[in-house]
């Protein structure tokens, strides 16, 4: 009995210690949980870091109480300038965080976002090159040797040519600010230069989680990363992903349309470079892929021999060629030889074979939209009579306008921009525009026009029924202009997409959308609360591109983009 009381007692005791244990091991975790390091748990971000991994926080300050002590005009100016940063308009994005920053020397999130906008800024001037110094020696000095600084520093020495010096400041900046989404990228964008791709992926699936997916350049790097790698399922999957979130993503619809002349889609390829170049026709990238079209051959092991077009089917026709002339009466075979020959990017065949397709069967399936892709992919032919007779058509159109009211527009209120609130009275609309400038063309609407070579503008100003201003009208027509469009973005509709860019920031580009009755649309968006805005040309109008600019809450609901042919073509 003794021996079995005595075994219970040690058994009891050993059972409290364990328990002791315990409480005691769970109240180390809570204290170290709350005292020790800052911690982020990521969520399932799609191309990010597994759910539920742990980022520590580092020294990686909170700017967002600076944000709530703002006025709401420079919280929505801080917030535009960011959204034009991600999406690639610098200039744009610096001038708004270096007026933020003017009025407010110590708001340092609006600092922060200047200098990484003039980091990101190619072919700095003189002047911002003495802001840039400037900015990083006030960051600096604010927070000395945090994270931050070392990635100031990092940047600077990669400016001045010491990539090396640059790599190792920014392992230190991740390692102390391990919650700051730039110091990560620009760390993983260093380790791609140096070829260390395992480490970059690992730091770019970082910044896309600790961002939650806010910074597309972790996508762009991402995608290149898988590309350089010939990974290009992977890269497919994740360009496909990134533009339905960022659609006018430049390096992404450029890696896209490499992937698609991988495939031998040179036409798609060549419509997304052509789109490129709508937005940005400076961006010299989309210029060289479309001038080296069908030339490009998939990176990775095993690759390196440039192939054109027409070396990748030459083994098609050889054998389909004399199967053709042995079987001129087999349908089928003649437009597999065609297909080939539109591969090869040699449209002159590819039609003849089509052609002969459609004087033996008229009802062939698709033979006419296979003889139309054979010419729409040709260069617009140039007008013959695009001399003195354009030059008299611009020259009528001026003398017209001088005869007309005077007329005075500086950039910013071209394309209709004028500087009234949408609700504005008449009164208060030609308070701040001469009425002199307008004639009434309807009642409640007024409309003027003005010629600035080589353009011809109208603007059309409505009214409601209650006589407030609701929105505005614009046609710009090249009188010069004869050209046949096919397919390519004409010069007008590229410059006034670029000036309202300019305006209005990067918009939403939604390609070729056939509405139906040979009526085609190519347009440019722009939407934020209380704005709509669109841009718009009719393919074969190359001389016409039209705009609208509404108030969005007097626009119905559920419009698509078709709908809105009926408003653009109004006046």
């Amino acid at each position: 009995m003794a021996n079995s009381s005595l075994a219970a007692r040690k058994a009891a005791y050993l059972f409290l210690v364990l328990c002791c244990g315990a409480l005691l091991t769970f109240a180390g975790f809570k204290v170290y949980d709350y005292y020790g390091p800052s911690k982020i748990v990521v969520g399932g971000i799609p191309y990010g870091l597994p759910a539920g991994s742990i980022v520590l926080r580092g020294d990686a300050p909170d700017f967002s109480d600076e944000m709530s002590k703002l006025p709401v005009q420079t919280q929505t100016e801080l917030r535009r300038a960011m959204e034009l940063y991600r999406s690639g308009a610098l200039v744009s994005a610096f001038e708004i965080f270096d007026g933020v920053v003017v009025l407010y020397p110590d708001l340092y999130q609006a600092v922060w976002g200047e200098v990484n906008t003039l980091f990101e800024m190619p072919n700095l001037s003189d002047s911002q090159r003495d802001r840039l110094t400037l900015l990083v020696g006030k960051l600096q000095g604010r927070f000395p040797g945090s994270g931050i600084s070392a990635y100031l520093e990092s940047r600077t020495l990669f400016l001045s040519g010491n990539e090396t010096a640059a790599l190792e400041l920014a392992k230190a900046a991740a390692e102390k600010s391990s919650a700051l989404p730039e110091a990560r990228l620009w760390l993983g964008e260093l380790l791609m230069r140096n070829g260390r791709g395992v480490q970059a992926e690992n730091e770019l699936k970082t910044v896309v989680s600790l961002s939650g997916g806010g910074m597309p350049k972790a996508y762009e790097l991402l995608a290149e990363l898988y590309h350089q790698n010939g990974q290009l399922d992977s890269c497919s999957a994740l360009v496909e992903y990134s533009l339905a979130q960022y659609p006018v993503d430049a390096k992404l619809l450029l890696l896209q349309g490499y992937l698609h002349e991988y495939q031998g889609r040179f036409d798609a390829a060549e419509k997304l470079y052509q789109r490129i170049l709508a937005f940005d026709p400076d961006f010299a990238p989309a210029r060289e892929a479309a001038a080296t079209l069908g030339e490009k051959s998939p990176p990775g092991p095993g690759t390196g021999v440039v192939l054109s077009p027409q070396d990748r089917v030459q083994t098609a026709c050889d054998i389909l060629e004399p199967l053709v002339e042995k079987y001129p009466e087999n349908l089928p075979l003649r437009e597999a030889l065609g297909r080939a020959y539109m591969k090869g990017r040699l449209f002159d065949r590819a039609r003849m074979q089509f052609q002969e397709i459609q004087k033996s069967d008229p009802e062939y399936p698709e033979i006419q939209q296979r003889i139309q892709e054979t010419n729409i992919t040709r260069p617009a032919p140039i007008a013959k009579n695009d001399g003195l007779a354009a030059n008299l058509n611009r020259a009528l159109d001026s003398l017209r306008e001088s005869a007309g009211p005077s007329s005075s527009h500086d950039f910013t209120t071209m394309l209709g921009h004028y500087v009234v609130r949408y609700g504005a009275t008449p009164r208060e609309f030609f308070k701040k525009y001469s009425i002199g400038n307008f004639r009434p063309v309807a009642n409640n609407v007024w409309q003027e026009s003005f010629y600035i070579a080589p353009y011809m503008h109208t603007y059309t100003v409505v009214f409601d029924s209650l006589n407030h201003f609701r929105e505005v009208h614009v046609v710009v027509y090249d009188s010069a202009s004869t050209t046949n469009h096919l397919g390519i973005a004409p010069e007008i509709f590229t410059r006034l997409l670029k000036q309202n860019s300019r305006i209005s920031g990067i918009g939403n580009s939604t390609g070729e959308t056939d509405c139906g009755d040979g009526l085609v649309l190519d347009a440019a968006v722009w939407e934020t609360q209380d704005n709509f805005e669109m841009l718009a040309r009719v393919v074969g109008k190359p001389a016409e591109v039209r705009m609208i600019r509404f108030d969005k809450s007097a626009l119905p609901p559920g419009l698509k983009l078709c709908d809105y042919s009926k408003y653009l073509n109004q006046y």
